[in-house]
């Protein structure tokens, strides 16, 4: 396990521009000091939407969102990266700095190899989502689709739905869910489709913490987060109606929410609610990392907090995992 400095969250501000050219934009805002235990605002070098984030490390941290917009924290800065395209990216995983996934729309998917951003034909699909197990078993999904990266080619795989979410623990134990798409878990062989009992079809987000301690985020009334303990599922209440668009985790006591206006934090019986600059927060709004760094990305990349803390993260997964650290991407918390 590794001490976690930072929590990050990506806001959003009443500015409504957006990056004109992020393949030239080359533009740096410095990160500020956090004091332990409090959200902190940081500059972005841009205004623009943000939809998902990513870190390497508590120093290493993508972020991506529209026209095409990719910023990277490293040296105590924010940067914007050059993507080479203008449309939409919806999601950022990677197993590695030097190996990295971006996706979005009209079948975006962009890769990194440490030096430089680069297209990835594969589907012409919304891919909304990336998470993986390791740098040869990736899994996007969006509008139906599910593509899995073996290290050489795609396989798909279509489903129903809007696909929003996936996450693991590893090889034979992903989960995968979205509007109109239930819950659906592969084994490592096969595809099956899950009943929670909350009373949706639709859900927001899911996050594997281990086989027997998965949750999701829907909007059924007294049960907008689902447990699994491995034998049943539990509907937890958040409080007020209250509805989480992205999950992330460093421990099974130690679970965040992101949306609307909102950050959970569940400790092991019940949600609460941390103090933070009232950003709107977007859809993908929180997740855990390789770095065990947590993190959440909002509507509008021109206001960034960070909350410092030295909870130590719990490795092995993500929501996703990368190698042997949980990640959760969009919307986000990412730790």
């Amino acid at each position: 396990m590794r001490a976690l400095p930072l929590v990050l969250a990506i806001g959003c501000t009443a500015d409504s521009g957006l990056v004109d050219d992020p393949a030239e934009s080359m533009a740096v805002a410095a990160v500020t000091v956090c004091a332990t235990g409090q959200w902190c605002g940081e500059a972005s070098p841009v205004a623009a939407l943000l939809h998902a984030v990513w870190a390497v490390s508590p120093d290493d941290v993508f972020a991506v969102g529209d026209g095409g917009l990719i910023l990277r924290r490293n040296n105590d800065a924010w940067t914007v990266m050059d993507s080479g395209t203008t449309n939409k990216l919806r999601g950022v995983w990677g197993a590695s700095s030097s190996d990295v996934w971006a996706t979005g729309l009209g079948g975006t998917i962009l890769h990194f190899d440490g030096t430089a951003w680069s297209p990835v034909v594969a589907t012409t699909s919304e891919i909304d989502a990336v998470w993986g197990a390791s740098s040869t078993d990736v899994w996007f999904i969006g509008q139906g689709t599910v593509l899995h990266w073996n290290g050489a080619s795609f396989q798909l795989t279509n489903f129903t739905g809007s696909l929003l979410s996936v996450s693991g623990t590893g090889p034979s134990d992903v989960w995968i869910t979205g509007e109109n798409a239930a819950v659906r878990h592969f084994n490592g062989t096969s595809w099956a489709l899950t009943s929670t009992g909350a009373g949706t079809n639709s859900y927001f987000a899911v996050l594997a913490l281990a086989s027997n301690d998965v949750w999701l985020a829907d909007f059924a009334s007294g049960k907008e987060t689902m447990h699994w303990n491995g034998s049943r599922w539990t509907g937890l209440h958040t409080g007020s109606g209250i509805v989480f668009q992205s999950l992330s985790a460093l421990a099974s006591n130690d679970v965040w929410g992101a949306g609307g206006r909102n950050i959970g934090h569940f400790t092991g019986t019940a949600w609460s609610f941390d103090d933070h600059d009232r950003q709107r927060l977007g859809r993908r709004g929180c997740r855990p990392d390789p770095a065990s760094q947590l993190l959440a990305t909002g509507r509008r990349g021109a206001h960034l907090e960070a909350r410092a803390t030295r909870r130590r993260a719990r490795g092995g997964s993500q929501r996703g995992r990368t190698g042997s650290r949980r990640v959760r991407r969009d919307g986000i918390i990412d730790t």
